[in-house]
């Protein structure tokens, strides 16, 4: 650097410049990582210090510079004043030129003015203004997005936003508030392997389901649950091992049901060996409902593109996510993979307007920050919004025309072949239409929609063989599409008393999940603070429900009549299907285990399993194996009271190890069922014997059945039916229990309440059995005769329930 001598006093205004321009001089080297008063004094202070080294070296005249030596001083490269990107405030306003320096420019730093810059650094004016442009829209969205969250959150989080509005609180500082927050909740979710949900009333499992042979027990699932639980649960230690290998400190004598016979303790294949639990898998010690779904497609997709009903592409991929991570499991309508590539590319094949309407909303109820999804009869609800519009488009496109190819017509066969796949996605939509009526109690009109699809279905031989020239992907979906109608009209001939409309599955057979997954397609999962995803297995659970529901298809067919009584099965038939049922349950793939089950949909597949063997063999429980079999047919080990008792056990352990691990707070809408059918059978336990020892587990049972079904109500509509079904079953000192225990304001009158719309069900309620006329269930036992009897009994002044129970004899039916 140029040595620089100091000016005498004569040379003042040259001094100024001389100090201007070497603080410019110094503003250069703000790109080296020093402060401003350092950059600056390493420019100057070297040059001061050897002119006053040799004061007298130089005279004083040759000191003195003008405003051209001092320009000269400076080095040849940095001589042309270096352009300004943008100027700050002070300067623009003066109209003098600026530096650029930050945070002070040169000019403001000699004249001792505010230096304030409207732009960021390297950003010119023009650039600051689009920035200030965007950040201004973006702010809007922001106001936009808070006034959401004030429509869909609940009471208490929605008065907390409207303090912090009414504090001063920008939008964007509420929506990152809300965001961190969440996801700190998440964060501490994730890393504690000990939590769990807790019973109601009673904290422990009920000794009488500790038996030695109910393998759920020594599942892994149970074992994560209470390996390292929380204070106050006791944790699986030699003396829990104990009780379940030893049926003399099981507690199993004290159960109500009936005493187990020494006939059932043979020993299971699954408790024999397995696997050690693996302490560090997600799936077993975190809630399903704290996972998402892994899917890349789920990030970019669009799905304002394929309804009118709303453009927050955000809040449309939250009601997708929902619907694949919680509904998507259990009723699998249409095929995902195929569907989401053509929703995600716009194309028509597998993915309609229709379709997408149908899937949104459900998945609309299943997302728990909308409030109020329940009352779908409201217009201003966007469940409502998503229904009609489905409603809409399924009338229109249910009613095309098939088109006639003629030779005169060179596009015929392409217009026929776009009609067939419309079709193909209306048959699916048709179903998934069926399920949001039943959400909203409306089984009666939400059957027609299948049997449209059905119909559908013949129309395009959808059951026949696939024609050579399809291709592979039209074929697979096809295929998925046949064997998910049949399931679907199994399901539901079985649970409404119906004879099935289809005889026999589709003659295509289900292809092997090993060795052909991309048949059945996939969800991955991923759990808070893990970096692994986790698969749920859908092909193996597609596979094993579908041969499960056959067997069921098969039963009804023998059973019901669309008039008269039932067919009473003999001991043969019903051992049949019993041996059927039970190979089935060991032939299960080791993901769906009793020991390895954890997922809901896993779970309740064994809850469904044993749901059926609860109602196929009520009637016959006080029969014997023996009478009228035939032989050379395989006899169970022991009596049809036996394995009767060992699948009630059963069925409430799986329902209470689904509460542990995932709790009842997400929508199920199966789980709506069993939870339905072990109230009722613990009431009627109950009213039998009000004095027994181990009344107040039973009434543990009870509450918490009910908590779950509360919890479910908060979703569906069909629900706070049900509940009001089984309140009006409960005595009141339970029924005030259960607004403690499920967190109901105390003001709340559950029972009494009035619905606001009536409800069109043709489902038989509990108090049913298998054997009775289904024509007597439709003129009085169906969900809607039971609640239009109540709200006559209100209307009357009649109490709803005794104060003192009297005995009942109450079957659960499916």
């Amino acid at each position: 650097m140029a040595r620089t001598p100091e000016p005498t006093q004569g040379g003042s205004s040259s001094s100024d410049d001389l100090n201007s321009t070497l603080t410019n001089s110094g503003s250069l080297r703000r790109l080296l990582p020093v402060g401003l008063e350092e950059a600056a004094s390493r420019s100057i202070a070297p040059a001061r210090s050897t002119a006053s080294a040799s004061p007298t070296s130089t005279s004083t005249e040759h000191l003195t510079l003008t405003k051209t030596q001092a320009r000269s001083a400076v080095p040849t490269g940095r001589s042309k004043r270096q352009a300004t990107t943008a100027a700050c405030g002070a300067c623009r306003r003066r109209k003098s030129k600026c530096n650029g320096t930050r945070p002070r420019c040169s000019a403001c730093h000699d004249r001792g003015t505010d230096c304030e810059y409207d732009t960021n650094v390297a950003e010119t004016h023009a650039q600051a203004l689009k920035r200030k442009y965007d950040e201004l829209q973006n702010s809007k969205s922001a106001a936009e997005k808070v006034f959401e969250i004030l429509q869909t959150r609940d009471e208490k989080e929605a008065e907390e936003v409207f303090q912090r509005i009414r504090r001063g609180a920008d939008p964007a500082a509420i929506l990152r508030h809300i965001t961190f927050g969440n996801a700190l909740i998440e964060l501490a979710l994730g890393p504690e392997t000990g939590y769990r949900y807790e019973f109601p009333y009673l904290p422990d499992m009920p000794a009488f389901l500790q038996r030695h042979d109910n393998v759920y027990l020594d599942s892994e699932v149970y074992a994560c649950v209470l390996r390292r639980s929380a204070p106050g649960i006791p944790a699986v230690n030699a003396q829990h091992r104990q009780r379940l290998t030893h049926p003399s400190l099981s507690g199993s004598q004290q159960q109500p049901y009936c005493t187990v016979s020494t006939a059932g303790r043979s020993i299971n294949p699954y408790l024999a060996h397995g696997p050690a639990v693996d302490l560090h898998s997600d799936p077993y010690h975190k809630p399903y409902h704290s996972a998402t779904v892994e899917n890349s497609r789920l990030e970019k997709m669009q799905p304002s593109q394929w309804t009118s009903v709303s453009t927050d592409d955000a809040l449309l991929r939250k009601f997708l996510h929902d619907y694949i991570m919680y509904d998507y499991g259990w009723n699998y309508f249409l095929h995902l993979d195929y569907f989401l590539d053509d929703m995600a590319n716009g194309r028509h094949r597998f993915c309609s307007r229709l379709l997408v309407n149908a899937v949104l909303c459900i998945g609309s109820y299943h997302h728990r920050g909308l409030q109020g999804r329940a009352e779908y009869w409201n217009p201003a609800n966007i469940v409502y919004l998503f229904l009609a519009e489905a409603k809409r488009l399924f009338e229109i496109d249910s009613e095309l025309e098939r088109p006639v190819p003629s030779s005169n017509d060179p596009n015929g066969e392409r217009r026929l072949r776009e009609w067939e796949e419309r079709r193909l996605t209306t048959i699916q939509a048709g179903l998934l239409l069926n399920v949001l009526y039943l959400f909203n109690g409306s089984d009666k009109i939400g059957w027609r929609y299948s049997l449209r699809a059905i119909e559908m279905a013949h129309e395009i031989n959808l059951f026949g063989p696939a024609q050579p020239e399809m291709d592979r992907e039209m074929r697979d979906v096809r295929e998925f599409t046949a064997w998910v109608v049949f399931t679907w009209q199994s399901v539901n001939s079985y649970h409404y008393f119906r004879t099935p409309i289809m005889r026999h599955p589709p003659q295509v057979p289900l292809p092997d999940p090993i060795e052909n997954p991309q048949w059945y397609g996939e969800i991955w999962v991923k759990y808070p603070a893990s970096q692994t995803r986790f698969p749920t297995h859908l092909g193996f659970l597609f596979k094993a429900k579908a041969e499960l529901w056959t067997i069921m298809n098969d039963f009804s067919l023998l059973s019901f009549r669309d008039h008269g009584l039932p067919l009473n099965l003999s001991i043969p038939q019903v051992l049949g299907f019993y041996n059927r049922l039970v190979d089935w349950l060991h032939k299960l793939p080791e993901p769906l285990s009793p020991r390895k089950i954890v997922t809901p949909h896993q779970i309740k597949l064994h809850m469904h399993f044993y749901f059926i063997l609860i109602n196929i063999l009520r009637p016959i429980v006080t029969s014997e194996w023996r009478n009228g079999t035939l032989s050379g047919k395989t006899i169970p080990p022991y009596t049809p009271h036996d394995a009767y008792i060992n699948a009630t056990v059963r069925f409430e352990t799986l329902i209470r190890i689904y509460y542990l691990r995932h709790g009842f707070e997400a929508l199920d809408s199966f789980l709506m069922q069993f939870l339905g059918a072990l109230a009722y059978m613990t009431i009627d336990a109950i009213a039998q014997n009000p004095a027994a020892p181990h009344v107040e587990t039973l009434r543990s049972t009870v509450l918490l059945a009910t908590k779950g079904m509360w919890e479910q109500a908060q979703s569906v509509y069909v629900a706070r039916a049900v509940l009001r079904v089984l309140t009006s079953a409960m005595r009141p000192e339970d029924v005030q229990l259960l607004k403690k225990f499920a967190n109901v304001e105390a003001d709340t009158d559950i029972h009494s309440a009035p619905l606001e719309q009536p409800i069109q069900s043709d489902w038989p309620t509990f108090v049913v059995r298998l054997d009775q006329n289904p024509d007597t269930v439709r003129l009085g036992k169906t969900l809607s005769s039971k609640l239009e009897r109540l709200s006559l009994d209100l209307t009357t002044s009649s109490p709803p329930v005794e104060s003192t129970p009297r005995p009942r004899n109450w079957s659960v039916i499916l």
